[in-house]
């Protein structure tokens, strides 16, 4: 399975989410809440053309890919 997490911040009524592919196994919900409150701190990442102001959500998605035969 290939697994994603997804982070999601608020600016207002936009939002951004930015996914990241294959995280590392086992993160705590701290570990995640801090590293988002950081992004947000350093207000680099933009939504509606503004610096993201608020942590919204954080969520890990599973992706199963099966590959079809040859016919």
């Amino acid at each position: 399975m290939a697994a994603s997490l997804h982070l999601v911040f608020s600016q207002g009524n936009s939002s951004r989410t930015v996914a990241v592919s294959e995280p590392k196994a086992a993160l705590t919900r701290g570990e995640v809440q801090k590293a988002m409150e950081d992004i947000v701190s350093l207000r680099t990442l933009l939504a509606g053309k503004k610096p993201v102001d608020a942590v919204k959500a954080a969520y890990l998605s599973e992706i199963v890919i099966t590959e079809l035969d040859a016919a």
